[in-house]
C-alpha cells in the first residue's frame, strides 16, 4: 500500500512537470519561531550590497503592535509537518533566512538567501527518513538553492533548542521559554502579510506565490527575551566576523500553519 502509494505519487509528480504545469504544493509548518536581528543603518547597506542588481531592501512593522518600520534579518525556523499517516512520525526541522524587498517590477516580497533554505537530514537510517531525504533532496536540485544539513531545531514545554552550521553561517541557541517571556498574543503585522505573498529565490531569478489558511492572521505569538538565552552562538556573512551579534527579537508561535505555494515561476 506505501509502495503504491508512493508510486502514483511519483507518476503523477513527472506528469505535472513533463506537461509544464506550474508545481503547487502545500507546506504545512509546525512551532514556527523567528529570530530576528534589527538592522543598524551599516548593517543594511552591507546587506544591500548582497543582493543582485534591481533588488531593494524595504523597511517594515514585523509586528502588528511596532510603532515604526526597521530593515530586518530575519531566521525562520520551523518543523515539517508530513500530512500522511505513514510519515507522521518523520521530524524535520527546516531553516530560511529572509529579508523584505522589492523587486524591479515593483513586488514586494520576501528575499530567501542563497544557502537557505536548510532543511535537517536524517541522522540514523529508516525506510520513511531516507525516502523523505529523498524527496527533499529533488527540491532542492529543481529549485537550485538550498542544502539538507546537520539540523537541531526543537519547541518543547520548557524549552527552545536550535543548532547548525554552515559555511558562514553558525547558528546556536538554547532557551528557557518558561522564564524568558516577556510578552504574549502578539500578531504579525500587515506588512508581513503583504510581504509574504511572494517569495523571492535563485538571487531572485524565481519565485514562489504563497497563499496562507486563516490560522496565519490569527496566530499569536510569544516574544523572548534574547538576553535570557542559556547559549548561543551565531556569525554570519552579514555581520562582520569579530562581531559576536545577538539576536534582538525572538518570536515562538505554539501550533501549525499551512501554506499553499504555487512555485518555480520566473521572475
Amino acid at each position: 500500500m506505501v509502495i503504491l502509494f508512493w508510486a502514483k505519487k511519483t507518476f503523477f509528480k513527472f506528469m505535472e512537470l513533463g506537461l509544464g504545469l506550474r508545481t503547487c504544493f502545500p507546506l504545512e509548518t509546525k512551532d514556527p519561531i523567528f529570530v530576528n536581528f534589527k538592522l543598524s543603518p551599516e548593517e543594511q547597506a552591507r546587506v544591500q550590497k548582497s543582493l543582485p542588481a534591481g533588488i531593494r531592501m524595504e523597511p517594515v512593522r514585523f509586528l502588528e503592535g511596532d510603532t515604526e518600520a526597521s530593515y530586518w534579518i530575519s531566521y525562520n525556523l520551523y518543523q515539517l509537518k508530513y500530512p500522511k499517516p505513514e510519515l507522521a512520525h518523520i521530524r524535520k526541522g527546516r531553516c530560511e533566512i529572509n529579508t523584505f524587498v522589492t523587486d524591479a517590477k515593483g513586488r514586494k516580497g520576501i528575499y530567501v538567501f542563497s544557502g537557505s533554505p536548510y532543511v535537517s537530514r536524517e541522522q540514523s537510517f529508516s525506510v520513511f527518513g531516507w525516502i523523505c531525504d529523498m524527496a527533499e533532496r529533488a527540491v532542492i536540485a529543481i529549485y537550485g538553492c538550498g542544502q539538507l544539513i546537520a539540523l537541531e531545531y526543537g519547541l518543547g514545554d520548557r524549552e527552545l533548542r536550535a543548532d547548525f552550521r554552515e559555511g558562514a553561517n553558525q547558528f546556536t541557541l538554547t532557551q528557557d521559554v518558561t522564564t524568558s517571556k516577556v510578552r504574549s498574543g502578539l500578531q504579525l503585522s500587515q506588512d508581513y502579510w503583504r510581504f509574504n505573498d511572494i517569495s523571492f529565490f535563485r538571487s531572485g531569478r524565481s519565485i514562489d506565490y504563497v497563499q496562507v489558511n486563516s490560522a496565519f492572521y490569527l496566530a499569536r505569538l510569544d516574544e523572548t527575551d534574547p538576553d535570557k538565552l542559556a547559549k548561543w552562538d551565531f556569525s554570519s556573512p552579514f555581520f562582520p566576523p569579530e562581531q559576536r551579534r545577538r539576536p534582538d527579537q525572538i518570536l515562538i508561535h505554539r501550533g501549525e500553519i499551512a501554506y499553499l505555494v504555487n512555485a518555480l515561476n520566473p521572475a
